[in-house]
């Protein structure tokens, strides 16, 4: 399961849609707190990002995720 951390910024919207279009399980977190403590800890700069098997993606590599899911 996705952990997809949010602020309903338009990347955010794009990507969730990517993932329901393709049937893509996440659960939504949408506290801006989470981006200072897990994100910017770790090097992620900007929202949205998620967390894959314990691997913090930015919004770039999880679309490339996406995609390559869906081929």
């Amino acid at each position: 399961m996705i952990k997809f951390y949010s602020n309903n910024c338009p990347r955010c919207k794009v990507l969730k849609m990517l993932m329901d279009k393709n049937n893509i399980e996440y659960n939504e977190f949408d506290d801006p707190n989470l981006y200072m403590s897990v994100a910017k800890d770790n090097g992620i700069m900007s929202m949205p990002f998620a967390e894959i098997d314990g691997v913090l993606y930015d919004s770039k590599d999880l679309q490339m995720y996406i995609k390559e899911r869906t081929k």
